[in-house]
């Protein structure tokens, strides 16, 4: 027999967490027309071009596989004969996405951010710096879910000495040291996800939050064969859930749809899978800071709640002020399933 999720009726809390994974399409969606400054985000397929390392490349005498980043790097770092190029690349890499600056205006990741509370995770394979951006800047709404950064990323360091993690320009608690950048570039088909100290804790992190998730949203990630390694810490986890059978996996993707239910089938449980081509149409955006326990409602409970809407304003200060009464009910410890009003 499945779990159930640790819901309490009385209170309308639902305490399993919400768990949203995301990939370089994630990023894309949110940020079509590039950051604040029109730089481009680049895919594995582009990144040669849009990041300017064809030059380099080619005076070391790299001539293939510039559409496929991630094969590329994964040759030169197995054949290991040339480690400045493989240095060059990273701090190239780095310096591009460590220039790109959020929009002032409300973003998707704005929104993703708000729509989920401190017991949900947000998990994101990107090295862009725009979720650790938009963490910063919503610090006010002291409720917000734990981010985590499984590839590495720009905005984020660790001090290996006294295992500690923070924001890069942060300092470690012992002492007192700057953080060190994470690392960014791993060989693909033996991504190695335990010997760097920080990418290990953020997956460790990961893997908890699986094994107690209600709902799972992946944005933008289809879960490449080629990354053996993360799948298996993905779907090994996802299996010992205890509550899976009664929870829901929620893929945002504008592949086709049989494609898509082939990427992740061996996730799913039965019906329980839905597809989308718009994260907005998924129940986080429908019932922010409220997903799991509206899921629970519905579903558990046969009592549906009147959906919520996340509204479509262009300023944080009105986004932050439309989200206080859901704010306010999370310090009194008693949800009511009431929308908040429309403006």
């Amino acid at each position: 027999m499945p779990s159930l999720p640790p819901l309490d009726i009385k209170r309308k809390i639902n305490h399993a967490s919400h768990v949203v994974l995301l990939g370089a399409g994630a990023s894309l969606a949110a940020f079509p027309a590039g950051d604040a400054n029109g730089r481009k985000l680049p895919l594995m397929r582009n990144l040669v071009e849009v990041v300017g390392l064809g030059d380099l490349l080619a005076a070391h005498g790299v001539h293939e596989n510039h559409e496929d980043f991630e094969a590329l790097y994964d040759g030169l770092a197995v054949d290991n004969t040339n480690p400045e190029l493989l240095r060059t690349l990273e701090d190239q890499l780095h310096a591009y996405f460590a220039a790109m600056q959020l929009p002032e205006e409300v973003t998707l990741y704005d929104l993703l951010l708000l729509s989920l509370r401190e017991k949900d995770v947000i998990a994101t394979f990107n090295w862009d710096p725009f979720l650790a951006q938009a963490f910063r800047r919503n610090r006010s709404i002291r409720r917000l879910p734990k981010i985590l950064f499984l590839h590495g990323n720009v905005e984020v360091g660790a001090c290996r000495e006294h295992r500690r993690s923070g924001f890069i320009e942060q300092r470690c608690s012992e002492c007192g040291n700057l953080m060190e950048p994470s690392r960014l570039l791993f060989p693909v088909k033996h991504k190695d996800y335990t010997s760097d100290p920080f990418i290990r804790s953020e997956w460790e992190q990961l893997q908890w939050a699986l094994e107690r998730a209600y709902l799972v949203t992946i944005f933008g990630y289809s879960a490449p064969a080629t990354d053996v390694e993360a799948r298996s810490l993905l779907l090994n986890k996802w299996m010992e859930n205890p509550t899976r059978e009664l929870a829901e996996i929620d893929i945002v993707d504008i592949r086709p749809r049989e494609a898509i239910k082939s990427s992740w089938a061996d996730f799913f449980v039965r019906q329980h899978y839905g597809i989308f081509p718009d994260v907005r149409r998924t129940i986080s955006f429908h019932h922010p800071r409220r997903s799991c326990e509206a899921f629970a409602m519905a579903t558990l409970q046969q009592d549906p709640w009147t959906e919520n809407d996340l509204p479509p304003v262009q300023r944080l200060e009105d986004l932050h002020a439309w989200l206080r009464p859901l704010l306010e009910e999370e310090a009194s410890g008693m949800f009511s399933g009431r929308p908040c009003t429309k403006i």
